[in-house]
């Protein structure tokens, strides 16, 4: 009898642990869901955050460009302008403009970077974006300008770059590379004013034809 007492004792220890080892892992597992959950969240809401950092400076871009002297015919949508679902259109740099006295048009690509990475280096793109903007400006036959806000804030950066995409084939930008192609002037009122600040008359040569 004591033998099937201390053998009904022990099965009972044994399921008690079993369900206490099962409990344990259920609470691990909704533990390790709600912190996916809240990465997922923090994920979205950098991803918003910095669109709407992107917008903002898009704006500040837009507003350099002379509506006299220039019209606005693309604005490239985000992902919170078409809820989250992809638009072909989204692979086109942000901006598109004609220069209203000649019927030139351009792209203008909008970047901006709080702070250089070592020894002033600028990741301005991935690889996908950057074969992207090269097929545009091929297929469209019109130039693309990367202009890159740097330092203080999108409603007033420190600094602004503007670079022809037709000399840029890296995704990363070194300092001797933009260093000179700063715009001084936060007024545009000519196209050929990009073209200066760029220092490629040969490239917009190369565009015409």
């Amino acid at each position: 009898m004591d033998f099937l007492r201390n053998l009904i004792d022990s099965f009972n220890v044994f399921l008690e642990k079993r369900r206490e080892k099962r409990r344990i892992e259920q609470e691990r597992r909704r533990i390790e869901r709600e912190r996916r959950l809240e990465e997922e969240r923090r994920r979205q809401e950098q991803e918003r955050f910095l669109y709407r950092l992107g917008n903002d400076f898009e704006d500040y871009i837009i507003e350099m460009f002379d509506p006299e002297r220039f019209e606005l015919i693309h604005r490239t949508p985000t992902n919170d302008d078409t809820n989250g679902r992809f638009v072909h259109s989204m692979v086109y740099p942000d901006l598109r403009f004609r220069e209203i006295a000649t019927g030139r048009k351009f792209w203008v690509e909008v970047k901006f970077r709080a702070r250089t990475e070592d020894r002033g280096v600028i990741t301005w793109c991935n690889d996908n974006q950057l074969r992207n903007y090269k097929k545009t400006m091929y297929e469209s036959r019109n130039p693309v300008f990367i202009m890159i806000g740097l330092g203080g804030t999108v409603q007033n950066p420190e600094k602004i770059f503007c670079l022809n995409l037709d000399r840029i084939n890296f995704t990363t930008l070194y300092y001797g590379t933009y260093v000179h192609n700063r715009v001084i002037n936060r007024r545009i009122e000519s196209f050929e004013e990009l073209i200066a600040i760029d220092g490629m008359a040969e490239t917009d040569n190369h565009f015409r034809h």
